[in-house]
C-alpha cells in the first residue's frame, strides 16, 4: 500500500504527496516502506484533502470534500488515472465509509475478495481509534480489518525501523477529523484505483521563500498555510500531480492550461515573476504563483 497527502485550493490548484507503503500481505492495511522521506512516523503531512478548486474536468470530474458532482449511490473519491496522473472520480458502491450508511449493527469498510477490493457493509471490529489492529479473514473468503465503525487499519513506521498497525478515521475533509487531526492522507489499496482518505497529524509550518525546513524536505504552500514536505526536481512548466513533485521554490498549479510546475512568488512584493502573474493561492496569504 501506498499513501499520498493530495491537496488542492481555490484560485490555483495545488496537490501534495507524501512517502508511502507498499502492502507485503496483498492486502489492504499492510506495511513495507518504498519510498523517500516520512515526516513523522506515519509519512503524515499537514494538507486538506478536500478543497477542490481548478483541475482540469478530465482530472477532477467530482469534488471530494463537498461529496458533489454525483449521482445516487456514488461517492467521491481521489483515484488512479488511466494516465498515471490522480484526479477524482464518482464510484458507485454499497455504502459510503464516512456516512456510515450501513444497516444498524454494521459498518462500512473496504473488503478484499478475491484480489478485489470494494466497498462493503460488514460486522463492526472492536479495536478503537489509534489502538492496534489486524486484517481479519474470514471463511467467506472476505479479509478486512478489525477497527470498530469508521476507522481503517493503516500502517505507521517506529523509529526502529518496525512497523505497527493502528485504526485510523476515515474522512472526505478536515473538519470530519475533530480532534484526530486533519483529512491528509490517501491510502492505495490493491485491489481499486478508489484512493480513500484518513486523518493524519499535522507537519511543521515554515516559510516558502526562505525554504527553512530540514534537508531533504521543502516549503510548499498547503490549504492550511505552508508545511514541509519531502522535495521534488521537476522545473518549471514541466507536468506535475503533487506540489512537492516541483523543485523546492515553486509548487503544482493548474492556470487553466492543466497541472504543471510554477515558480513561488509574493503578490505585490518580492520574490516577483520574472514572466507571467503572481496570483495569491487562497489559504496561503502572501504566497502566490507565477500563472503565464
Amino acid at each position: 500500500m501506498r499513501a499520498h497527502l493530495v491537496m488542492l485550493t481555490g484560485t490555483l490548484a495545488l496537490t501534495l504527496w507524501a512517502a508511502g507503503c507498499r502492502d507485503d500481505k496483498g492486502s489492504g492495511p499492510d506495511a513495507a516502506d518504498d519510498s523517500g522521506v516520512h515526516l513523522d512516523p506515519d509519512g503524515g503531512e499537514s494538507t486538506d484533502a478536500g478543497v477542490d478548486g481548478g483541475g482540469t474536468a478530465s482530472e477532477f470530474a467530482c469534488n471530494v470534500a463537498r461529496q458533489e458532482g454525483c449521482g445516487t449511490g456514488e461517492s467521491c473519491h481521489f483515484a488512479d488515472l488511466a494516465d498515471g496522473g490522480t484526479g477524482s472520480r464518482c464510484f458507485a458502491a454499497e455504502c459510503d465509509v464516512v456516512a456510515q450508511d450501513c444497516a444498524q449493527g454494521q459498518r462500512c469498510t473496504y473488503v478484499t475478495e478475491a484480489g478485489a477490493t470494494r466497498r462493503r457493509c460488514v460486522e463492526p471490529g472492536a479495536t478503537p481509534e489509534g489502538s492496534p489492529c489486524t486484517l481479519a479473514p474470514t471463511d467467506g473468503g472476505l479479509a478486512y480489518d478489525t477497527c470498530e465503525q469508521g476507522l481503517f487499519c493503516k500502517d505507521a513506521r517506529l523509529e526502529d525501523g518496525g512497523t505497527i498497525f493502528n485504526c485510523r478515521r476515515l474522512c472526505h475533509a478536515t473538519p470530519q477529523c475533530g480532534q484526530s487531526g486533519e483529512c491528509n492522507t490517501v491510502l492505495r489499496l490493491e485491489g481499486t484505483t478508489e484512493l480513500p482518505l484518513v486523518c493524519g497529524p499535522p507537519s511543521a509550518k515554515c516559510d516558502p521563500f526562505g525554504q527553512d525546513c530540514t534537508s531533504p524536505l521543502g516549503c510548499y504552500p498547503s490549504t492550511s498555510g505552508p508545511v514541509c514536505a519531502g522535495s521534488g526536481t521537476r522545473l518549471e512548466g514541466e507536468s506535475c500531480s503533487f506540489s512537492n513533485q516541483c523543485a523546492p521554490g515553486s509548487t503544482c498549479v493548474n492556470a487553466g492550461s492543466g497541472l504543471a510546475c510554477r515558480p513561488l512568488c509574493r503578490p505585490g512584493g518580492t520574490p516577483a515573476c520574472t514572466t507571467g502573474t503572481c496570483r495569491e493561492l487562497d489559504g496561503n496569504p502572501g504566497v502566490g504563483a507565477c500563472a503565464p
